[in-house]
């Protein structure tokens, strides 16, 4: 990946970009769950792949992480990473148990993440599409509650093989005044890059 000259020319673009598709997943939450959502989108960091276990917290630490592959005219990976407690606390909020889960995620904790997942890649491709005019589609979400090294370690080691850095958006989602962290990777290999560069310089004019 061009990293510098992504960062440099880019990068305050592409956070335009994320602030136009965060605003579009906050409004389909609040529908989807009957209650106010807002997320912000505080930083966006470009991060070495071999990095990412590291800038979420650790390898060791615990976290469920929703992943989806992105194919079109771009292709990569989106990964939504939460530590085990925020998706926890997330899940609740988002299915409104009269009685909090705790523990482990169950069936309907792992489908509500999931279409949160969902919301927020199907926001980030729409404006892809139809702001960028870039035909993408992305696959249906897959989930993994583990340590950060174990989950990653596999999954990185495949895309380090196309790309060197991945995009790392810290992401706060705020329901009914309750603050929820967590980050976002988008992982996209240098043709893709380029392709967004191109994109984004077209609609800048």
């Amino acid at each position: 990946m061009a990293h510098a000259e992504f960062d440099q020319i880019r990068l305050d673009a592409l956070r335009e970009i994320l602030s136009i598709a965060t605003g579009n997943a906050a409004t389909s939450l609040s529908t989807m769950i009957g209650k106010r959502v807002d997320i912000t989108v505080p930083n966006v960091m470009l991060e070495a792949i071999e990095n990412i276990p590291e800038v979420l917290g650790g390898r060791e630490k615990e976290a469920t992480v929703i992943y989806f592959s992105v194919t079109g005219q771009i292709s990569g990976s989106i990964f939504l990473s939460l530590s085990s407690s925020e998706s926890m606390r997330l899940s609740n909020a988002l299915t409104g148990r009269k009685e909090p889960q705790t523990g482990c995620l169950d069936e309907e904790g792992q489908s509500a993440l999931k279409e949160l997942g969902n919301i927020l890649s199907g926001s980030y491709i729409m404006v892809l599409s139809q702001e960028l005019k870039l035909k993408t589609r992305y696959s249906i979400p897959g989930l993994a509650s583990d340590m950060l090294g174990a989950i990653f370690d596999e999954v990185l080691a495949r895309l380090f093989l196309e790309a060197e850095n991945a995009a790392v958006m810290e992401s706060e989602f705020i329901v009914r005044g309750e603050v929820y962290r967590g980050h976002l990777i988008l992982i996209l290999p240098l043709s893709a890059v380029n392709t967004i560069i191109k994109a984004l310089g077209n609609w800048e004019k």
